[in-house]
């Protein structure tokens, strides 16, 4: 071979072999490069991962603490003031909100809006829920017994339970304070003030079951003109509507309502002392009146048998007596007596009796209801009769709130939403 020949080829031979070299570095350094990038985003990713598990570990305890407490309206709690010591002691300093610092059946009910780590830091956003069962707000009484006519309504309670605690103040006793204990002082410089607080009680409502049952034949529901099934829903209802009002007044609050005229804050007004049977007069009416609470509130309630006593009660006045019953004129304008509507009900007691006319504030009754009227009907119950069964069921309960008469400040005659007459035998 010719010597500059061979001598070309070696040279071009090296410089490729050179080339192979220099590649190889090269794709080994992409190669570490990459074998670096890799093992660091395995390692994020193993962190990332070890995060994921400690969060999903924590959402699941909380899941099952939420199961183990979900059917109890308390959430585990006994009373509501556990459940606030629970809430107090989880945000004071070192415990800071802290998932891992708080009772196992508080977590479930904390607000995690904006907290961050899966809530186990603070939470600046939320809060807590509170148990059902412990219902929001507080009953108190207005010491200037001053409210807006909201008509003949009981105060509606919601149920979300079977049985429903309201927390009320206790502030019965305006003596020494209008707000259940606390008190208020003028104080000079450099002084302090006596410490007070305020007594705070519970009123249990207990829903219990009220249910109606009828049959009626598959023919009359056949060949009726009009709907049976509606016919007797109708009834249904007002002969509920009718057991409800009774209980509202005579309830012995045994598996039904509490009525007022068995509540522990009733006012009964003697008779006068030489009074006649069976009537009832104009100075009966305002020493009732002088009674009440919440009297913008208030409805007077009593027999039809009382009507002819009522249209002439009256008061003395120097040249004419005043009368104080006022007729009904028209659909819109009721009977009113001292400028109060008069519902005259048959579950009253008869003229003379204890409870044949009384003066109720029915905004200080509670009634709570749990879920709705529920209509049903079958035709498997009498199916071999070829009838069909009607049934009507709904759960509630009602009850005075106020447990006793309140006793003003600057008066040893006692105050309350309840009044009614004594006997007049």
């Amino acid at each position: 071979m010719d010597p500059e020949l061979k001598k070309l080829i070696e040279d071009q031979g090296k410089a490729i072999n050179g080339l192979n070299e220099t590649s190889a570095k090269e794709m080994n350094a992409v190669k570490d490069e990459l074998n670096k990038s890799k093992s660091e985003m395995n390692a994020k990713l193993d962190g990332q991962s070890k995060q994921i598990d400690k969060i999903e570990e924590k959402v699941n305890m909380i899941s099952v603490q939420s199961r183990d407490h979900k059917d109890d309206p308390k959430r585990g709690f006994k009373n509501h003031i556990e459940f606030f010591d629970a809430v107090i002691r989880a945000g004071m300093p070192g415990n800071d909100n802290r998932l891992d610092k708080m009772p196992e059946n508080l977590r479930p009910l904390f607000n995690t809006v904006g907290s961050d780590e899966g809530r186990i830091s603070s939470n600046p956003d939320g809060g807590y829920l509170v148990p059902p069962e412990f219902l929001a707000g507080l009953l108190t009484t207005d010491s200037s017994a001053t409210q807006v006519d909201t008509g003949v309504y009981t105060r509606k309670v919601p149920m979300s339970s079977q049985v429903v605690y309201v927390n009320a103040r206790v502030d019965k006793d305006h003596s020494s304070s209008v707000s259940g204990g606390f008190r208020v002082y003028r104080r000079a410089e450099t002084e302090t003030v006596t410490a007070s607080k305020s007594t705070f009680e519970q009123i249990k409502l207990e829903a219990n079951s009220l249910m109606g049952l009828s049959y009626a034949t598959e023919e009359i529901l056949a060949r009726s003109p009009i709907s049976f099934a509606a016919l007797i829903q109708s009834g249904f209802s007002e002969e509920k509507a009718s057991k409800l009002n009774y209980e509202r007044i005579w309830g012995s609050g045994v598996g039904e309502f509490t009525g007022v005229m068995n509540s522990g804050a009733l006012v009964t007004v003697a008779k006068e002392g030489s009074q006649t049977a069976d009537t009832i007069t104009g100075t009966n009416l305002i020493k009732m009146r002088a009674r009440i609470w919440g009297y913008n509130n208030a409805v007077w309630m009593t027999n039809q048998d009382t009507y002819t006593q009522l249209v002439s009660a009256r008061i003395s006045g120097t040249n004419v007596d005043q009368f104080l019953f006022n007729p009904e004129r028209g659909t819109d304008i009721p009977a009113t007596l001292l400028g109060r509507p008069v519902i005259f009900d048959e579950n009253m007691a008869t003229l003379g009796d204890l409870g044949d006319i009384a003066l109720v504030n029915w905004n200080e009754y509670l009634e709570g209801m749990l879920g709705g009227i529920n209509f049903m009907e079958s035709i498997h119950v009498r199916f071999v009769y070829n009838e069909r069964a009607f049934k009507f069921t709904v759960y509630n309960d009602g009850q005075p709130w106020w447990r006793s008469a309140l006793t003003p400040k600057k008066s040893s005659t006692t105050l309350s939403p309840f009044v009614t007459l004594a006997e007049r035998a």
